[in-house]
């Protein structure tokens, strides 16, 4: 992972070539000197790490962590020398000034004699390579191949290995001889399959209401508790019930709440997550028995067997509700292998090799159905059949003089092979004894990582900064990679698409799962399996790549370079130390309050408790001290690039957030935050300002000149009166309205200055002060592919006209009359509006009988099909829904479907 580091540092070069050429010139050939030597030994490190992580030569470890601080302190002097060329204050006389003839000699020569110390340390580095004798054994080069990586879509469609499985716990679940509450355990090891299992019987079970009238889905957390677990159940349970407004009347107390809830109701319950016996009895008090077959069952790892025990002494004592799931033998081995490494295509072709692969992945994998995917993940992007029977060698386990007499009779892959026996004959056998102590999911997991390109490795490496069992919204990952600067510039896409693309290639080596597809076959939400998460958090911590805590007072570093603060118990971590070095900060505070479906009752005691000053939270490592401030300190995290911030009391942000120069993404959700500094408007870099959750309605009129702007994300934010720059790269725009009172003309409407814009939505517009302009600009927006709209009127261009040919989603709602045009408008969409997959329409006036035919009937849904609404490239979609809502009555809100559905986190 030290490559990676030294990656990071490079990019920087080509960052300051770009930017600063002028400068970086006059510094002479230390700059040069420093990138040379930097690019030599990363030829070096991925051996190197290879060796650090078989845990067989001490020196190479030794040597890897040195060089990888000495990448950090280049980094932070080149960063260093931005702050201080760029100018923290964002000024245009302060930037002369600094950028004058005596600034320019000081920031030359202090990053000079930064640079100079930097050589002389890698010199030394490089002398006790020598001196130690560590050597360098290069590796044979498995190139990958991305050549029809999209001909894979991976689904419980294509899963094997659990129809015996499938069937057993149908006959629990629907057991007539059991009408009694029955809890059933899916016991096994970590990887071995449960939640994919849990997964295909949550699909049978949810497609018809005939066997459970309310499903729920919940994964809990590590270290949650029982009000979160009550509530979180109470929430997707009230989702599913006909009524969607809270009882006037009843009990306040949430296990009581959730009980009158499921009273004489069908329910099916699947949690992931519980660990202890205490949890599961608070669980069993809360939950009614009508005595209508209903079922709680529980996805739990070998190490809390005991748990399944104790949930089986709550079933019928005759009855057993447990089922264990072992590994695969050898054929169900190369079968799921099989399924996942070949393309569709190529299956009805492979049924001769299948028998051909079966002991060769039993045998590196066990039969551990994880592995074996991400075995298959990794050999997707390898040539056949040569680089795949180099990889499988290499990870055989070594059986003796057969494997080798087999591996001379391969004359496909011999020479590979042969330059891998004699990288392997330089292993002592010490190293090579403890190599083959790792389990076979490590091995195999290594393999894979260790195959990633260097910014795709640091990608993945994020996903160690969010909790397990975590659900991550894509364009919010996206959006921290691009500003962390993971992703590499390519001339004609965005950074968003090269981003997804990232992602992909990441969910086709299977190594990110796919939770949920958004209505126009883009990766709404994903997940990293909670071994493969195990592995990169081993990885994080060797790396230094981000420091994880979820304890309330835990001591940090000042040389971290990420931090991540994870809490399920509503506690925040202080970190009033300085952290100078700091990159990103990553915050998530979870609380039985603050998750997803509050009462009245838990907002009321709210609102009470955080009146008191002592529960307001603080960032304090972000403050500067008055004293400081006046001799002119600046903010010591000046280096943030990335502020998450979820769950939090905050009453207000620090002014020091203007210092930091370098902040890319600014992610803070906080119900009870109501302004932003002024200062915000200092941030020339931002990317992204998410802020919703929150009261935020007004923002300083200056933030909207930032013309790094990209993503804007809010609930009741209002536009200004009128912006004069060209926001070119902006690309989200959400929960904004017009400020009040205000007309739009064709000077004063800021749409005009937004023309690229991709996704927007809008609400409170009036046609009579906004309606022309509005239309306007909609029409310049030849970009936009999702359209939220909430007013008094229909924008006739929606439907009409050349523009918005790249249109999918769109979310009308209107709150008045409607001069609802006839159905051929509709059924003929297709042709104006080619990308359109979802429509949806809330009225407060009653459609034509036609329009709520279309929106309710199975026929002209099918019809609308066969005319063309199915564009989605993962599976097709046609939504065409009607809703006729009462006067002033709020939106419905949309409710994620199945496994999904138990996301809390919104990173």
């Amino acid at each position: 992972m030290a490559d990676s580091a030294v990656a990071a540092v490079l990019s920087k070069f080509g960052e300051l070539a770009v930017s600063e050429a002028k400068l970086l010139a006059q510094l002479g050939d230390d700059m040069m000197q420093l990138r040379d030597r930097l690019e030599w030994l990363q030829a070096f490190l991925r051996d190197a790490d290879r060796k650090r992580w078989a845990g067989t030569d001490g020196l190479t470890t030794v040597w890897v962590r040195q060089t990888r601080n000495v990448a950090f302190e280049a980094e932070d002097a080149l960063d260093e020398f931005f702050y201080e060329v760029r100018g923290y204050h964002g000024s245009k006389m302060w930037r002369k000034y600094l950028t004058g003839f005596w600034s320019q000699i000081v920031i030359r020569h202090g990053l000079s004699f930064r640079i100079k110390r930097i050589n002389n340390r890698l010199k030394e580095i490089s002398d006790n390579q020598k001196e130690y004798n560590i050597e360098h054994t290069p590796l044979a080069t498995l190139t990958s191949s991305t050549t029809a990586t999209s001909a894979w879509r991976d689904s419980l469609k294509n899963t094997m290995g659990f129809d015996k499985d499938v069937v057993t716990l149908e006959e629990m679940l629907l057991h007539k001889d059991h009408r009694q509450l029955m809890f059933i355990s899916i016991l096994g090891e970590s990887g071995v399959g449960k939640r994919t299992l849990a997964r295909i019987i949550w699909h049978q079970m949810k497609e018809t209401t005939k066997h459970f009238t309310i499903p729920v889905w919940y994964s809990m957390p590590p270290d949650s508790t029982k009000e979160v677990l009550l509530q979180e159940i109470y929430s997707r349970a009230h989702r599913r019930t006909e009524t969607q407004d809270q009882p006037e009347e009843g009990p306040s107390d949430i296990a009581n709440m959730l009980r009158h809830l499921l009273a004489d109701k069908k329910y099916l319950v699947i949690l992931s997550g519980i660990s202890s016996k205490t949890m599961l009895n608070c669980l069993r008090a809360s939950l009614p028995d009508d005595s209508n077959g209903s079922r709680v069952v529980l996805i739990l790892d070998t190490e809390s067997e005991e748990v399944a025990w104790h949930a089986n002494t709550m079933n019928l004592p005759y009855i057993s509700g447990i089922h264990m799931l072992s590994r695969l033998d050898e054929g169900g081995s190369g079968q799921l292998f099989c399924s996942r490494a070949f393309r569709k295509d190529e299956l009805s072709d492979k049924k001769n090799s299948k028998s051909k692969y079966d002991k060769i992945v039993y045998d590196i994998t066990g039969g551990h159905p994880l592995a074996i995917v991400v075995l298959a993940g990794l050999l997707r992007f390898k040539e056949k059949p040569g680089q795949w029977e180099a990889v499988l060698q290499q990870l055989r386990p070594c059986s003796g003089t057969e494997e080798g007499q087999d591996d001379e009779d391969n004359q496909i892959t011999g020479a590979v092979l042969s330059q891998e026996k004699r990288i392997d004959s330089k292993m002592s056998p010490t190293t090579q004894a403890k190599l083959s102590t790792r389990t076979t999911i490590e091995r195999v997991f290594w393999a894979s990582f260790e195959d990633l390109p260097n910014d795709l490795k640091s990608c993945f490496l994020y996903f160690a900064t969010f909790s397990k069992d975590t659900f991550l919204f894509a364009d919010s990952v996206v959006r921290m990679w691009i500003a962390e600067g993971f992703i590499k510039p390519q001339k004609g896409k965005t950074m968003e698409q090269l981003g997804h693309n990232y992602l992909k290639e990441l969910v086709l080596r299977c190594l990110v799962q796919i939770i949920s597809i958004s209505d126009a076959g883009g990766i709404e939400k994903v997940s990293v399996h909670r071994s493969l998460h195990g592995f990169l958090q081993s990885e994080v911590r060797e790396a230094g790549f981000v420091e994880v805590h979820d304890m309330h007072y835990v001591f940090v570093p000042p040389s971290v370079r990420r931090l991540s603060f994870q809490s399920f118990d509503g506690r925040y971590g202080i970190f009033s130390n300085k952290l100078s070095k700091l990159r990103s900060f990553i915050c998530c505070v979870t609380t039985a309050q603050n998750s997803s479906g509050n009462t009245d009752v838990d907002k009321e005691k709210e609102n009470n408790d955080v009146n008191k000053e002592k529960d307001w939270h603080d960032i304090k490592f972000l403050h500067v001290s008055k004293f400081r401030r006046i001799l002119g300190g600046r903010c010591r995290s000046k280096f943030l690039r990335v502020i998450s911030i979820d769950g939090l009391r905050l009453q207000k942000l620090p002014n020091e957030i203007g210092d930091l120069i370098h902040l890319r993404y600014l992610l803070v959700h906080s119900e009870h935050l109501k302004d932003l500094p002024s200062r915000i408007t200092r941030l020339l870099n931002l990317q992204t300002l998410d802020i919703r959750t929150t009261k935020v309605e007004k923002i300083d009129p200056g933030f909207w000149k930032i013309t790094a702007l990209r993503h804007i994300l809010a609930e009741e934010l209002t536009l200004p009166v009128s912006i004069k720059e060209e926001l070119d790269e902006l690309q989200t725009l959400h929960g904004v309205k017009p400020a009040k009172g205000q007309k739009w003309d064709g000077f004063s409407c800021p749409l005009h200055k937004m023309t690229k814009l991709r996704s927007m939505e809008l609400h409170g517009f009036k046609d009579s002060e906004h309606g022309a302009e509005l239309e306007s600009a909609l029409i310049n927006m030849h970009l936009l592919g999702h359209l939220k709209l909430l007013g008094d009127v229909f924008p006739s261009c929606v439907f009409t006209g050349e523009s918005l040919q790249y249109l999918q989603t769109a979310d009308l709602e209107v709150e008045g009359n409607v001069q609802w045009p006839s159905f051929d408008k509709f059924e003929h969409l297709h042709r104006v509006r080619p990308n359109l997959v979802h429509l949806k329409l809330r009225i407060t006036n009653d459609a034509p009988e036609d329009i709520k035919e279309a929106a309710s009937r199975k026929d002209i849904q099918e019809k609308l099909t066969k005319v063309g609404f199915n564009r989605s490239q993962f599976a097709p979609v046609c939504k065409f829904s009607y809703k006729w809502t009462k006067a002033k009555e709020a939106p419905a809100k949309q409710v994620d479907q199945g496994e999904a559905s138990s996301s809390k986190t919104e990173q």
